[in-house]
């Protein structure tokens, strides 16, 4: 379901609840309301008749059906008993019926009746008012519902087709203000993080570029000496030629390391102290459940607390890796220690199982080599990783 219509069907939802839960009690209300009105009109009128019927009696003369009709609404049943025989007149009801004796306290009693339909009807008229009018604010309330989600789900659809486009290779993503704060946000980051993968993969690039034509010639010499060498015959020119690939080798090596020490550089400059403890931590409550669901256990174990300097993320990015890994190759629990040392900081994984080597753990080391670190098997059965930062140095 689209966050749409979970946003609409709430919120209707939440309008028909409302209207349910003050709709029910007023209709409770207006029904007792209704009654009581009826009953007090029944009153009134045999009041009225027994006014009449009193002043008759009271003259000495008698009072007739006919001369009481005059006086009784429409649909209404009036009963006089002032001797032996009771005087009635109005309709004549049958069924259920609601009735109300005069106050007065004359000579003759008057009963004043009404069929109970009439209440019912009235009760039916004022339940079908509040129904309509229910009807309509949920009406208005899905409207509205339908309205502001799709004022909020619109931009959330343009961040996700930003997200496509960067997935396939777009860094020029940039997603316009929605004028929701926390959508814009969420735009913000992800047209940084285009940006950030765009000098990125432009490094990356560049490093493979000098990597290719860095190499090619140092290695060239390296091979040529090597194979003077296996040609020669004199001893004292074949150690010449030995010699000379050393330093051929020495050379590549510092090419390298020149070259590595370049595509470090943007990284080492965003590194940061980390908490270690407190970071790995998280991530283990994070990943408690998951492990817990896969009927295994994860134990987290302290040694010490370290601060150690890496870019932001890398430390969760790395022991999400190790966890993934122990929880699909290895067996048993899972135990994650933290330990400190001087100089630096440590997280060992190891379970019960032969560990698992993939993409997932080189890229796992390339960022812990990538922030000065290191990232080892250092048992492979039960298998144990173990990264290690160097701290934190205040600068």
């Amino acid at each position: 379901m689209t966050v749409r219509r979970r946003l609409t069907r709430s919120s209707v939802l939440i309008a028909l609840a409302a209207v349910l839960v003050l709709g029910i009690p007023l209709a409770v209300v207006d029904a007792a309301r209704v009654d009581g009105d009826v009953t007090g009109r029944l009153e009134r009128e045999a009041d009225a008749v027994a006014g009449v019927v009193d002043d008759r009696l009271e003259r000495g003369q008698l009072v007739s059906a006919a001369e009481i009709a005059l006086l009784v609404h429409h649909g209404h049943r009036i009963t006089v008993v002032s001797g032996r025989r009771p005087v009635v007149a109005g309709a004549r009801l049958t069924g259920g019926v609601i009735s109300a004796r005069s106050g007065t306290s004359g000579a003759a009693t008057v009963v004043a009746a009404a069929p109970r339909s009439e209440v019912r009807d009235r009760v039916l008229r004022s339940w079908l008012l509040i129904a309509g009018l229910g009807a309509v604010g949920v009406g208005l309330a899905f409207a509205l519902a339908a309205t502001q989600a799709r004022r909020l789900s619109r931009p959330l659809e343009v961040v996700a087709e930003g997200s496509e486009r960067l997935g396939e290779g777009d860094f020029s993503v940039r997603v316009p203000d929605a004028g929701v704060p926390e959508i814009d946000a969420i735009a913000r980051a992800l047209g940084r993080s285009a940006e950030r993968i765009a000098r990125l993969v432009g490094r990356e690039r560049e490093f493979s570029s000098n990597v290719s034509h860095q190499l090619r010639t140092p290695l060239t010499a390296l091979r040529l000496r090597l194979e003077e060498a296996q040609r020669g015959e004199d001893p004292g020119a074949v150690a010449e030629e030995l010699a000379a690939a050393v330093r051929e080798a020495d050379r590549l090596e510092a090419t390298v390391a020149d070259l590595l020490a370049y595509a470090r550089a943007d990284s080492e400059g965003r590194r940061e102290a980390i908490n270690l403890d407190a970071d790995v931590a998280a991530h283990v409550a994070t990943w408690q459940p998951v492990v817990a669901r896969a009927g295994r256990r994860l134990v987290l174990e302290r040694d010490g607390a370290a601060r150690v300097g890496a870019s932001r993320g890398t430390v969760g990015q790395v022991l999400d890796v190790l966890l993934e890994n122990a929880l699909a190759h290895g067996a048993g629990t899972i135990r994650v220690h933290i330990a400190s040392e001087p100089g630096w900081g440590a997280v060992v994984v190891e379970d019960a199982g032969a560990g698992g080597t993939g993409i997932g753990l080189h890229l796992a080391r390339a960022l812990a080599v990538a922030d000065g670190g290191t990232l080892h098997l250092t048992r492979q059965v039960p298998a144990r990783l173990e990264l290690r930062l160097r701290a934190f140095a205040e600068s």
